[in-house]
């Protein structure tokens, strides 16, 4: 299942037939109180328990992403993270995918864990299905099979924010309780959130309207029961995705 752990015999028997799960995240702060890897964490872990449903291959997680926005990830000034250019982040799914295809893989889900790598993700994909013509290419986040009732169930008790500024807050510190729970610092769980949000964004960032932290909403509000309960919900529902669009 585990591309990085396979011989190159047991991946030459199986890239032709699996349908080939490509984690992309990032490399970059998430409060005080989680490590610098959550977005490659969180993506690699829920990819690994779909690969398991639908008999998959997962490709090591490309741990580097586009640029953190101080409106949705507290930016580039704060230390540890460390981001692509746009068009580099293009250029190494685009690479990944054409090497893998070269293998003889046709079937490919790229599934990111970073807010701000979506349009780039969909561009290297649209770019490799202009020439890989017999080949497709499923886009999706881990929050994209989440049902509306199980959102409402994770934020009964704080208020859905939006996903932009679900940045080292109740999913992603819920899920690292649950994936991880050694590398959360409970200790240093804070709250914190806008005064006023950014409805524009300016370059350079002004970045004494960003939270200190880095948290960008109620970390607080998390729990490992909330990261199982958001596991449970999303692994059966990607897999199903997968089997549906790929005819499994």
């Amino acid at each position: 299942m585990l591309v990085g752990e396979m011989t190159w015999p047991e991946y030459e028997a199986n890239v032709k037939k699996s349908v080939i799960i490509l984690p992309v995240g990032s490399t970059e702060q998430h409060g005080p109180h989680l490590p610098l890897n959550v977005d490659q964490i969180c993506p690699a872990e829920i990819a690994k328990l779909v690969a398991d449903e639908i008999d998959g291959m997962v490709l090591p997680v490309i741990p580097y992403g586009y640029k953190s926005q101080p409106e949705s990830g507290g930016g580039q000034h704060i230390p540890g993270t460390t981001s692509l250019n746009g068009n580099t982040l293009v250029n190494v799914v685009l690479d990944v995918l054409r090497e893998t295809y070269r293998h003889g893989g046709r079937k490919f889900v790229l599934f990111n864990g970073h807010y701000e790598n979506t349009y780039f993700l969909k561009e290297a994909a649209d770019l490799f299905v202009r020439d890989a013509k017999d080949a497709l290419v499923m886009y999706m986040t881990w929050v994209d099979t989440l049902e509306d009732e199980v959102v409402e169930e994770i934020f009964a008790d704080c208020g859905f924010p939006g996903w932009d500024l679900e940045h080292a807050a109740v999913t992603e510190t819920s899920l690292m309780l649950y994936f991880a729970p050694d590398l959360v610092r409970t200790d240093r769980i804070v709250d914190d959130q806008f005064e006023v949000k950014p409805t524009y964004a300016m370059f350079p960032a002004d970045v004494e309207k960003v939270p200190k932290t880095g948290v960008l909403y109620k970390a607080t509000y998390a729990s490992r029961e909330k990261g199982e309960i958001l596991v449970k919900n999303i692994v059966p529902a990607t897999a199903q995705v997968i089997r549906e669009e790929f005819g499994l």
